[in-house]
């Protein structure tokens, strides 16, 4: 599964091969980098990241080291994975609070960057199994949806509006991708640009000329069918006519 990654780093030439390394890998789909704890801080708000790599030992004027930081991105975000990146091993205890994943020992190694990435990915995709929220992208991040809030998804080009019990979401996949990762017994493709979850549906209406309409149970905007899907899925929405 791909996964955004959060980079602190305050050595200019470490980040920049770092962020290389890591944005090479078929697996990431971004990194956002910094040299600053603070501002690590506020990119975690407003993105998310999946997982953060942070340099423990920063500079002195930063008040905040690699350790400080991971535990204030901790009670952001408790679901992020944390990978510590030093020159030395005496750090090991103080970041039991945030229970990392790894240790990158600095002189750094592709190899060891790609394997622990790879590593990541499969904790990640086991993780999303168990939780059963599908994985959504744009560009604000990555972030985690309950299923069961899905009221539909339209095509918007190459890329998809979802509509929610609370929101309406633009992200950064085809129908086709999102329909593999989706519940086929709840979640119908109903036309080639819309997917609906049947459990939301109101009715089926007949608009003549081949053509059906879905209204949905308290919600405004509705979703097309087409006719083959009609006549393939009927059996579906017989209570719903």
């Amino acid at each position: 599964m791909l996964f955004t990654v959060l980079l602190l780093e305050d050595e200019h030439y470490t980040k920049r091969y770092l962020k290389q390394i890591i944005q090479q890998s078929p697996l990431v789909s971004e990194v956002i980098a910094t040299s600053s704890g603070k501002e690590a801080i506020e990119l975690t708000y407003k993105y998310k990241p999946n997982v953060a790599m942070l340099d423990i030992e920063l500079n002195a004027e930063e008040n905040l080291n690699g350790i400080d930081t991971a535990k204030m991105l901790y009670n952001i975000y408790p679901d992020m994975e944390f990978v510590f990146i030093t020159g030395y091993s005496k750090y090991a205890i103080d970041s039991f609070a945030v229970h990392p994943f790894e240790y990158i020992l600095k002189p750094i190694k592709k190899e060891k960057i790609n394997d622990v990435l790879s590593s990541l990915a499969q904790r990640l995709k086991r993780r999303k199994e168990k939780s059963g929220k599908l994985i959504l992208k744009n560009k604000h991040g990555t972030f985690f949806v309950d299923p069961q809030d899905i009221i539909f998804i339209e095509k918007l080009g190459k890329e998809a509006l979802v509509h929610s019990d609370f929101d309406i979401c633009k992200v950064q996949q085809t129908l086709n991708e999102m329909e593999t990762a989706m519940d086929k017994d709840v979640f119908l493709r109903v036309h080639q640009s819309f997917i609906v979850n049947k459990k939301k549906i109101l009715k089926v209406i007949d608009l003549g000329n081949r053509s059906y309409e879905i209204e949905f149970l308290n919600y405004d905007k509705k979703a097309l069918m087409s006719r083959y899907q009609f006549e393939k899925l009927k059996n579906e929405f017989t209570p719903s006519f």
